[in-house]
């Protein structure tokens, strides 16, 4: 094994354990968090099985990726833009979301469950689950992983990709493990059904993320909405329990009213917003000669990307920077992969989205950034390379 791949995978290592606290992977949250709960009262043995499982599971889903990815030469986390697979995963967290609030379980044929291990089923699905809804998210070291490997040979590929797989599970796996933590994490029923209904809330919330592409624009915002205004009375009544219940009344009319003021000013047709950008084109990017640019790849499955959106792209300082400096904001949209789109993305030197970069005025890339950046940090070099 040479230095530089000894380096690349423990980075891989590092990446996926990073992945773990991306908003991606917070639909599997739950799952993660049932299969450690399950195992608190488990022996030592069966808390190590399920830990094998839960890591084969991540192994599994990054080993066939790297395959995938190694012989048809598929970009990170590619498959989100095949409608199937996003409305699949939707079904899949909305039916888990009603197992969740409503107790029920679906369990498999009984001859299932005598084959090794099928104990631990729900541990290696729930490893393979976040494997894969982690791949629209990168990790601060993944851009860079990424570029090695894709640069090396398909065995290379497999092992940086294993690597990956080996991080994102390792601290569950560990969890399980580790009989002190896990005694820690046994609640009372009372707290214990609290907590099972706020994990269903989350699970709705990822499966209406991935669900949104497939309904009208208002109509994904009026299920956010109610979405939310449920978050809200579930609230209102996990903290007035006891002698605090005649408060309920008042924070569900209050609650009402914010609700009401809401859908007065809401708008139910997308006005944009943020930073005002133009489709990216060669003839568009010559044109920007003399001025700096920053070129945005995006896509319509990337959860980052669309935290970008709503949060570094909307602030007024970059903003207001932006027109200052007369930057030229080009975008390219990956929502639906093709050669040229990825060819663009190679040549512009990155691997994963969201994926931002600099040019100065000469069209030299002065800076890249994979994953998440704040507004601050996009203001400051601007201003370095087009003030």
């Amino acid at each position: 094994m040479t230095g530089a791949l000894a380096i690349q995978i423990a980075a891989a290592v590092a990446a996926g354990t990073v992945l773990n606290f991306m908003p991606c992977v917070l639909p599997v949250m739950p799952f993660k968090v049932q299969a450690l709960l399950r195992e608190t009262s488990g022996t030592a043995r069966s808390r190590a099985a399920a830990a094998v499982a839960l890591m084969a599971g991540s192994l599994t889903f990054f080993i066939l990726l790297g395959a995938v990815t190694s012989a048809f030469g598929l970009m990170w986390g590619q498959q989100f833009q095949l409608p199937w697979f996003r409305l699949f995963l939707a079904l899949v967290l909305f039916f888990a979301a009603v197992a969740t609030f409503t107790g029920w379980s679906w369990r498999l044929p009984q001859a299932v469950y005598r084959v090794p291990m099928a104990r631990h089923l729900g541990a290696y699905l729930t490893g393979a689950l976040a494997g894969i809804l982690s791949t629209p998210c990168s990790g601060p070291f993944l851009g860079s992983v990424l570029a090695f490997a894709a640069t090396r040979a398909p065995f290379e590929i497999l092992v940086i990709f294993s690597a990956i797989g080996f991080g994102l599970a390792f601290p569950y796996a560990v969890l399980m493990v580790w009989p002190a933590f896990l005694e820690r994490l046994s609640f009372s029923s009372h707290i214990a059904a609290r907590f099972k209904t706020a994990l269903g809330f989350v699970l709705l919330a990822g499966s209406l993320f991935f669900a949104q592409g497939f309904l009208p624009f208002f109509l994904a915002k009026l299920a956010w909405v109610s979405l939310l205004a449920g978050v809200g009375i579930w609230v209102v009544f996990f903290f007035t329990g006891g002698v605090r219940k005649r408060l309920r009344p008042v924070l569900i009319v209050a609650l009402a009213m914010l609700v009401v003021t809401g859908f007065r000013n809401f708008s139910w047709v997308d006005t944009g917003g943020g930073i005002a950008w133009q489709p990216y084109s060669d003839q568009r990017l010559a044109a920007a000669s003399g001025r700096a640019v920053l070129v945005e790849f995006t896509a319509d499955w990337c959860l980052n990307c669309k935290s970008l959106e709503q949060t570094t792209f909307r602030k007024k300082v970059l903003l207001e920077t932006i027109d200052a400096l007369g930057v030229v904001a080009l975008q390219v949209d990956l929502t639906q992969m093709d050669d040229s789109r990825r060819e663009l993305l190679t040549r512009f030197g990155g691997y994963a989205i969201p994926y931002i970069v600099l040019l100065d005025k000469k069209g030299r890339m002065a800076r890249q950034y994979t994953g998440m950046v704040g507004a601050g940090t996009l203001v400051e070099n601007l201003k370095a390379i087009g003030g």
